[in-house]
């Protein structure tokens, strides 16, 4: 009965995480990793935009970037969608794992999940790594395989290049510090936590990356992407609530473990500044908390008899519903510019080819444009938001300023010699060039329902 539980578990957490591609930065990182199996090249110079010509970004991703661009060329988008299954599956395992009691590690993995579906449901992206990165390394700490700690530096190896997320893995390793481990000395665990940095400093930036993060981490991204932006009241009142629940839990267990504490803390405190944070907090307060849930009596509520027809009928609801919904989108050009997380600009793409150029556009639109319009620039897109320019703002703040017409707008376009706009139907740009384009010297090119084009006329 036990092995068909789970089985049923994971076959749920596989059709579970079988999600339809819709990154807006999907674009971009198809490109990168496209220009690398091409040519050999890695993103380094910003070769995709006209603003900032010149600037050089230290992201990590391009391991990332690579895997991505071959599955796709190979499978299309449902062979990202699979990736993703997978990737989903593999978290659940080690973090049942890490529950160590495999009924409370189903329960809490789809407590977890569901509480972390609207960042989740985006599906393969890399932050994903990070997240089953972050599971494979709390596992590796507490192993009692003395011989899988020293595997930590190997994570952190990959993990650079995969995702700038690593730098969570290195707080977790300074936290472990203070996790009484009779295997493993303090001396043990200043070496691995060396190396491990060390490890981080193989990737083509090498301590360049960690410039990255300090400006991701110094840049208002909560006030510009949404992502970024601090959870609903909702999120917000459960985990400080869970916070607090989980201090007196761990801080009444004698002796303290410092390192669980360390960990509740500094994941209760990313999740409240960022929603995109939240997949990290909820598996990391059931692993600190497991040993009150593993209580007989809370236990005794979750008999097989229930779960086994539950993981039964979801099953049979996503065969039936949610894969052929994700196959339809992944599968249909249609489905994927109109129902997007954004509505695409396809059909001003496909009815205008001669967009050519300095392209100003819609900043949700410039991963899909740097992958569609190769032969075009862009202004801005989902690698820039924490980037500055010489007066400190971020690329994403002066094309906002540009869309709202703020004194200087126009001054700014002809500066950096931009050809077209590309924008949404009806935004303050849009409005006040219908009436005074001759002025600003732009002509209307193309319009449709969704999107607007006008030419530069200088």
């Amino acid at each position: 009965m036990k092995k068909i539980f789970t089985i049923l578990f994971f076959v749920s957490v596989f059709f579970l995480g079988f999600f339809p591609v819709k990154d807006t930065d999907f674009g971009w990182h198809y490109r990168c990793g496209k220009e690398f199996l091409t040519a050999g090249v890695l993103c380094i110079k910003n070769n995709f935009s006209y603003f900032l010509p010149n600037y050089h970004f230290y992201y990590t991703g391009h391991l990332y970037d690579i895997i991505l661009a071959f599955i796709y060329d190979h499978w299309g988008f449902l062979g990202i969608s699979l990736a993703g299954s997978i990737i989903f599956t593999l978290i659940a395992l080690v973090f049942v794992k890490l529950i160590k009691n495999t009924k409370l590690g189903f329960v809490t993995y789809f407590i977890s999940f569901i509480l972390s579906y609207s960042v989740l449901s985006l599906g393969f992206r890399p932050q994903i790594i990070t997240h089953l990165f972050l599971l494979i390394l709390l596992w590796l700490l507490e192993s009692k395989n003395k011989k899988l700690f020293f595997l930590v530096p190997i994570l952190f190896l990959f993990w650079v290049n995969l995702h700038i997320g690593f730098f969570v893995g290195l707080f977790v390793l300074i936290f472990f510090i203070f996790y009484k481990n009779k295997n493993i000395n303090l001396f043990q665990k200043l070496l691995i936590v060396f190396i491990s940095f060390l490890a981080t400093l193989i990737n083509p930036f090498g301590l360049n990356v960690y410039r990255e993060i300090f400006n991701h981490i110094t840049s208002p991204l909560g006030s510009m992407i949404a992502e970024w932006v601090r959870p609903s009241s909702f999120h917000l009142f459960l985990i400080t609530s869970l916070t607090i629940i989980g201090l007196i839990i761990i801080i009444k267990k004698k002796p303290t473990n410092f390192f669980y504490l360390l960990l509740l803390i500094f994941f209760s405190l990313l999740s409240l500044s960022a929603r995109r944070n939240l997949p990290f907090f909820y598996p990391v307060f059931f692993y600190v908390t497991q040993d009150l849930f593993k209580n007989p009596k809370i236990l005794k509520f979750f008999p097989d008899e229930i779960f086994t027809p539950i993981l039964c009928s979801i099953i049979i609801f996503f065969l039936i519903i949610y894969v052929p919904k994700t196959i339809e989108f992944d599968t249909s050009w249609t489905e994927y510019c109109k129902n997007n997380q954004v509505v695409y600009p396809c059909q001003a793409i496909k009815k205008f080819p001669q967009l050519t150029g300095n392209v100003f556009n819609t900043y949700e639109w410039g991963g899909f444009l740097i992958w569609q319009k190769p032969n075009i620039k862009v202004f801005v897109d989902g690698r820039m938001p924490a980037w500055k320019d010489e007066n400190g703002k971020s690329p994403y703040q002066v094309s906002l300023d540009i869309i709202q017409t703020q004194p200087g707008w126009n001054e700014k376009l002809n500066k950096w010699k931009t050809n077209y706009l590309l924008i949404i139907n009806g935004t303050f740009l849009d409005l006040l060039l219908q009436k005074e384009s001759a002025k600003y010297n732009w002509r209307e090119v193309y319009r449709d329902d969704t999107t607007v084009i006008y030419k530069n006329k200088k």
